[in-house]
């Protein structure tokens, strides 16, 4: 069999789709947290003349050589001679070759741990409770965002090792804020005065004056006006009886607490974790109907009684405009354009996206954590009308602040079934068989009808829950 060989030479048209330059650069700004970005906007500025920095908080009143000059007749500008210099360097190097023999907060705490006789899992989430604790001994991320379900982590277990940690030395850590360790020193000390445990325990703001009489005054106040209330849950009456000597007491009690427990302990150097999106719960209603999302203000509504507002965090980065006085290049001046619009796609996007999240894990930010939903990033991008890797872009090294804690953007995506989201499930299986009553859907389709919401579930795991909700097959339906 002879075998032939043969060129043939054809034309076809081939279709390929490229990122212009302001598409790539806004991408990349939109994978960018916070501090990233300040980077890279204080890097656009050193390198093109055509940007001017408008304002910066984070600077806190320092200019830059781009920033405009602004006299101020009030700074002194003084000078050391020779000799002093050098007593001062040689002191300093003193100081600085002097080795620092105290323990790191993470140390001491686990050194603590250690002694304790815990089975696995308990041990190995308060190792992460520890790992998620600031200099100060506070809470970087929200404690629940730690907890692993595959591995049957559950919020009770969360609570016992809290408990756990708390309990450690120094008093008053692995809490979220000064006033939650206040409160925690105060009630291990066990010798606290009822004013001091009543003040601290969600009245931080009656010490301001930290004045006796005035402290009586704001205690007397908030009395009467729970005795105006119908229903309460708590017995105040101790506080009726109470004199300025009792509040001066417990003043003195507060000031033997520390705000800061963990401050003698050795800095480690530590990446703080800030949010990128501020999530604020406010009472009132903004919106004429229920379940609205208003962009242009950044907040969706929820409830007839309060409404979400959204805000993206631009404490650390440069405000920007053309400058005033730039007469260069055209391509310099296009270039900063450019990158103007990328940082408004950016935030607009976030915007979008965070208020997505919100409307789409209602019961999470009305309830807290233990109401999550499935939801995919692909939903998510479909509802906002963007690609999917430009939400895993927006969601990469983000963080969200609400009134729960503060979460990796990430937590709030899941297309697995949990606990928490069970009940959902099987609501939305009752919910798909109420409106194709008519209809008589397999187990399958129930499960295909499900992960077209979002909701991946196996066809046998749809029949334990429709047997949950006693409901037949289709067979016998």
């Amino acid at each position: 069999m002879a075998i032939g060989f043969s060129q043939q030479q054809r034309a076809s048209q081939v279709q390929a789709q490229r990122l212009s330059q302001k598409q790539i650069q806004s991408l990349n700004l939109l994978s960018m947290n916070a501090e990233d970005l300040r980077d890279e906007i204080l890097a656009q500025v050193e390198k093109n003349p055509a940007l001017e920095i408008v304002s910066d908080d984070f600077q806190n009143g320092l200019q830059s050589a781009r920033y405009k000059k602004s006299p101020d007749s009030n700074i002194r500008v003084g000078s050391a001679s020779s000799s002093g210099e050098e007593k001062s360097d040689a002191f300093q190097e003193i100081l600085e070759s002097r080795a620092d023999e105290r323990k790191s907060l993470f140390s001491h705490l686990t050194e603590q741990l250690n002694f304790l006789s815990l089975d696995e899992d308990k041990k190995n989430l308060c190792q992460k409770l520890i790992g998620n604790l600031d200099s100060r001994g506070f809470f970087i991320l929200a404690p629940s965002s730690l907890l692993d379900q595959t591995k049957g982590e559950s919020p009770k277990l969360l609570d016992e090792c809290l408990s756990l940690i708390q309990s450690f030395d120094p008093p008053g850590i692995c809490v979220e804020n000064v006033e939650k360790s206040l409160l925690l020193q105060a009630r291990l000390k066990g010798s606290a005065p009822q004013a001091a445990l009543f003040l601290l325990d969600g009245h931080f703001d009656f010490l301001d004056p930290p004045q006796g009489g005035k402290v009586l005054e704001k205690i007397q106040a908030f009395v009467k006006e729970q005795e105006k209330l119908k229903f309460g849950n708590q017995d105040y009456s101790f506080l009726k009886s109470l004199s300025v000597s009792d509040a001066e007491e417990a003043l003195s009690f507060i000031r033997t607490l520390d705000p800061f427990p963990a401050r003698e302990f050795l800095q480690e150097e530590t990446r703080y974790v800030s949010p990128d999106i501020y999530v604020e719960r406010i009472q009132g209603q903004e919106f004429d109907s229920k379940e609205a999302v208003d962009l242009k203000n950044k907040s969706v509504c929820l409830d007839e009684d309060y409404f979400f507002k959204v805000k993206i965090s631009d404490k650390a980065i440069p405000r920007l405009r053309i400058a005033s006085d730039f007469s260069f290049a055209k391509s310099e001046l296009g270039q900063a354009k450019i990158f103007l619009e990328s940082l408004e796609y950016r935030e607009n996007t976030m915007a979008k996206a965070a208020l997505a999240i919100v409307q789409r894990q209602a019961e999470f930010f009305k309830k807290g954590p233990g109401h999550l939903l499935p939801l995919r990033q692909q939903d998510l991008a479909e509802e906002i009308g963007v690609h999917e890797s430009t939400v895993s872009r927006m969601a990469s090294s983000k963080y969200l602040q609400c009134q729960w804690g503060l979460f990796p953007i990430k937590y709030f995506f899941s297309s697995a079934v949990s606990d928490s989201s069970k009940e959902s499930v099987l609501h939305q299986i009752k919910k798909i068989l109420e409106n194709n009553s008519g209809k008589k859907m397999s187990d399958q389709k129930l499960s295909d009808e499900l992960l077209k919401a979002g909701i991946k579930v196996a066809r046998r795991t749809v029949a334990k829950y429709r047997a949950q909700l006693n409901i037949d097959s289709s067979y016998t339906r």
